[in-house]
């Protein structure tokens, strides 16, 4: 009898997520380490290095000691390879200061050089390239035209080839385009300039044909294809990849099996990674015939997916690797009425498929049963977020990470309630969270763990990526220094490994000073410390190969 008492006993606690605890690992101590180069004098990428009362800029090959106004001193949002700073005076690009105002600074879009990168941002009345002005028709309305790091972008007047206008282009009609061939009302344009075919002007019918008044064409680079089976005067386009003209349907280039009288019942569809055709009779996926039951009239794609329907369900595309085919797999909802765009939704972050009063999430394929109104209207909103815990569905209140969230009032992990204290508990940084009890480690494969050693009523995020308290320094679990009138001086790059089959943990060194003076620290798999003194030594005791004086 006690046994079975003992094992009733534990089951509550088998659909908690278990106490995992994680221990400070000490640093190694070091009286001879030094700065090892790996080809750059300081870091392989674009930092700046946020102190108290200064910042250090640095990237490969330079460094520079800044002197903003540290109150108003920030990183905007989508910060371009670490490129740009702002404070209340100004603008930095690449350490160095642009004074100006900074109201509607944006960041609009770059070139693809990685080595000599050029970068087009605005303010409120100006455009940039890098550090100096460009001349634009209209800043207000200038942008890219389709990619961050395409080649054309456009104002309300003109198109631009990255900062240079194009004559007589037109801004209003230019086409989405991430290449370097995009058209508007007025003009094809490759490589920035005006291209035509036998003096004809060209017109671009989708991603595929191009149309003079004479010839149908396709482009590869610089050379053209005539297509002279295709009619010149009734070819349109439908969609990026498909194109009817009077006799035809096309795929590409393909021709589709598609009746000529059911041409005018041409519907299309083409999406993220799909498309489909259908003629009111066959539904095609690109170019093939689907030997499916997929009934053609009622047919249809949800926006922004790779998911189609029919009037009979949803369904999803999946390749059997061992038939060497494709197949369409329903989605497991409880159908009881057809489906149609009246009783069935996509919600706008793809998380959520809504059909009638259920929910399917078809990343973690699980289905919601009897969702209320509000539920339905909270999907609509984009507002919706469920989970399952047992059988039983839960609305999560608050996403911090993926599978971490909370319900009311229990922290889950997985599905799983955790320790943590919901009325108390939030993110510290990255990885790190603490409630009123502890702080944690989170993984999205273990859940939180429980971080001893770290004071949790003053710990807080610092430089980049550090974690500190009222008596340390901390790179994750790793203590490193103290952290009494900490602040970082500059790092540099360590080991990069070489290829994929390089098992060397890669590293970085840092240069710290507290109250205790001087600090090289090198971070990899471990930490390893040198007390540098209370005087910055010579350069050759330290860092041997830089090739310039260190400002301190």
């Amino acid at each position: 009898m006690k046994k079975i008492l003992i094992l009733f006993s534990i089951l509550p606690f088998l659909g908690m997520a278990q106490e995992k605890r994680i221990k400070i690992i000490e640093p190694i101590i070091s009286t001879n380490m030094k700065v090892t180069s790996f080809g750059c004098d300081y870091i392989d990428e674009d930092m700046y290095l946020v102190n108290k009362d200064f910042v250090v800029y640095e990237n490969c090959n330079s460094r520079k000691v800044l002197h903003p106004d540290m109150k108003s001193f920030r990183f905007p949002k989508h910060n371009e390879r670490g490129f740009f700073a702002l404070d209340k005076n100004g603008v930095y690009f690449r350490g160095e200061k642009i004074k100006t105002d900074t109201t509607g600074f944006k960041i609009i879009g770059r070139n693809n050089n990685y080595e000599n990168p050029e970068v087009l941002w605005k303010i409120k009345d100006a455009v940039y390239k890098n550090n100096k002005t460009i001349s634009v028709s209209d800043v207000e309305t200038f942008q890219v035209v389709e990619c961050f790091n395409g080649y054309y972008f456009k104002d309300k007047n003109y198109v631009y080839y990255f900062d240079k206008m194009i004559e007589n282009s037109d801004g209003s009609s230019v086409q989405k385009s991430c290449n370097e061939f995009t058209f508007d009302k007025n003009n094809a344009y490759l490589k920035g300039e005006i291209i035509t075919y036998k003096n004809e002007k060209i017109i671009p019918v989708n991603d595929v044909f191009l149309k003079t008044s004479t010839f149908v064409l396709t482009r590869n680079n610089d050379n053209f294809t005539i297509h002279p089976n295709v009619d010149t005067k009734t070819l349109r386009g439908l969609s990026r990849s498909y194109s009817v003209d009077d006799n035809n349907a096309y795929y590409g280039t393909a021709v589709l099996p598609v009746k000529k009288e059911n041409l005018k019942n041409v519907k299309v569809w083409d999406q993220v990674n799909r498309a489909y055709l259908s003629d009111g009779e066959k539904v095609y996926s690109r170019d093939n015939d689907l030997k499916n039951n997929f009934d053609a009239k009622t047919f249809g794609m949800l926006p922004h997916s790779d998911f189609c329907f029919d009037k009979n369900g949803v369904y999803e595309r999946e390749w059997i690797e061992a038939d060497k085919k494709v197949i369409y797999v329903k989605f497991p909802f409880k159908y009881n009425k057809p489906i149609s765009e009246d009783n069935l939704f996509i919600t706008d972050d793809s998380r959520y498929i809504v059909y009638e009063n259920q929910a399917y999430d078809p990343w973690d394929k699980k289905l919601y049963e009897n969702l209320t109104s509000e539920q339905i209207n909270q999907a609509k909103e984009n507002k919706l977020r469920l989970d399952k815990v047992g059988n039983s569905k839960i609305e999560v209140d608050e996403t911090y990470d993926y599978l971490l969230y909370k319900s009311g009032n229990t922290i889950y992990w997985d599905g799983k309630k955790t320790i943590a204290d919901a009325g108390t508990f939030g993110s510290v940084n990255g990885v790190f969270y603490k409630d009123a009890k502890n702080v944690y480690n989170y993984s999205r494969g273990v859940g939180l763990q429980v971080i001893d050693g770290l004071d949790k009523e003053t710990l807080e995020p610092t430089f980049n990526g550090f974690l500190k308290d009222k008596n340390f320094l901390y790179h994750y679990h790793h203590k490193i220094i103290k952290s009494k009138n900490i602040e970082l001086l500059g790092i540099f790059t360590g080991y990069r490994k070489g290829c994929s089959q390089d098992r060397s943990p890669g590293s970085n060194y840092y240069l710290f000073k507290n109250i205790e003076g001087y600090w090289l620290v090198q971070i990899s798999d471990n930490v390893t410390i040198r007390n540098l003194g209370n005087k910055l030594p010579n350069q050759q005791e330290w860092i041997p190969n830089l090739k310039q004086n260190f400002e301190n």
